[in-house]
């Protein structure tokens, strides 16, 4: 009776184990299917959508502070008109060659920051989660620091490969991100790859994921020096006060609430 007993139980944790791996897959080819239909449906099956700015869309003005100039007056990229008509949270896409990072990037609007952790384009629950920008950041009147977080995926989905930027070799192949914002294109240039953590209210460290948009070039200074510091390696990059950065951060596992953070600057406008 108790070997029967063992064997039930053993049956039900075996076809417990298979229906999680099969789920996972399922999740993970949905993803692969749905991203692939997304590039698609913007006409940019093999690059990061982007277009000529589309004047028919809604023009948005970048409000500038008082006593500045009038702030520029953005039109949607065309290839994400489609993209927006289906989910206006979509903000970006972004693409790095050589690693599975071809996604759009989400920016949630409702209130909940953590929204697109579990959830995809569509909206559906999804474990991969979305690409998703800090929710103090700004694409419209750019911040100085745009900082996108995604799941470390054991598949390479989201920002699973971020981490090959642990290898200064991968670095060199590697060099160049695309994003393009919903308005404006650009190519950025890594400037620095390195492993940090989200600190407690009483440890002494610098916090990267509240470094976006600093009120004078000392504290952007500041936060640069930090960065370079912390690099894996000299990626001999360098940022000065009013070049734009955008921050990719993911989990990692070498320490309680690790991060592992790539850092680039924009280099000039996507071709």
């Amino acid at each position: 009776m108790k070997r029967n007993i063992a064997r039930l139980i053993f049956f039900l944790i075996a076809l417990g184990c298979f229906g999680y791996v099969g789920w996972y897959y399922y999740d993970l080819k949905r993803t692969e299917n749905d991203v692939s239909a997304l590039s698609s449906r913007a006409g940019s099956d093999a690059s990061t959508p982007g277009g000529k700015p589309s004047k028919d869309s809604e023009a948005v003005s970048a409000e500038s502070e008082e006593g500045e100039e009038p702030g520029r007056v953005l039109y949607v990229l065309s290839d994400f008109e489609p993209l927006l008509e289906k989910n206006q949270n979509i903000i970006g896409w972004i693409t790095i060659d050589g690693t599975k990072v071809n996604y759009p990037v989400m920016q949630s609007v409702n209130g909940d920051s953590n929204y697109y952790l579990d959830h995809n384009f569509d909206q559906q629950e999804d474990k991969n989660g979305s690409l998703f920008l800090d929710d103090r950041c700004d694409v419209i009147k750019p911040t100085a620091n745009l900082i996108i977080y995604g799941h470390h995926m054991r598949s390479g989905a989201m920002f699973g490969d971020l981490d090959n930027y642990k290898s200064e070799s991968f670095f060199r192949d590697h060099q160049y991100i695309r994003f393009n914002s919903i308005y404006e294109t650009g190519v950025w240039q890594v400037m620095a790859a390195f492993e940090s953590k989200v600190y407690a209210d009483t440890d002494i460290g610098f916090r990267y994921y509240d470094f976006i948009d600093p009120d004078n070039e000392k504290d952007f200074k500041a936060g640069v020096k930090n960065m370079k510091a912390l690099s894996i390696y000299d990626t001999g990059v360098d940022a000065v006060w009013g070049d734009r950065l955008i921050t990719l951060s993911t989990c990692d596992y070498e320490q309680d609430n690790g991060r592992f953070v790539v850092v680039a600057k924009l280099i000039g406008e996507a071709g």
